[in-house]
């Protein structure tokens, strides 16, 4: 495993991954929100900061937070909160 990077570059990642699939949802699902979006979320993230956790981790962590206004900042600190001791 690649070590954990910080929580800013953790919610840039982020909210890369978020513009990434609203694009993608609105070009091949005519913006029908996908069911998988935590997972498409994770491989974004990982992708671009490297294995820093396991898919199948980084996605559970993402659908336990609230969907709100603060969704991306809240995520990112899950995740540095959840992973750091792993």
């Amino acid at each position: 495993m690649k070590s954990l990077p910080n929580e800013k570059q953790i919610l840039e990642a982020l909210i890369e991954a978020g513009r990434a699939h609203h694009e993608f949802q609105a070009n091949y699902f005519g913006g029908v929100r996908q069911s998988q979006w935590a997972g498409w979320y994770s491989a974004y993230v990982l992708g671009r900061l490297g294995n820093f956790t396991t898919p199948t981790i980084l996605t559970k962590l993402l659908e336990e937070v609230k969907e709100d206004e603060n969704w991306f900042k809240n995520a990112a600190k899950s995740v540095i909160e959840n992973i750091k001791d792993k």
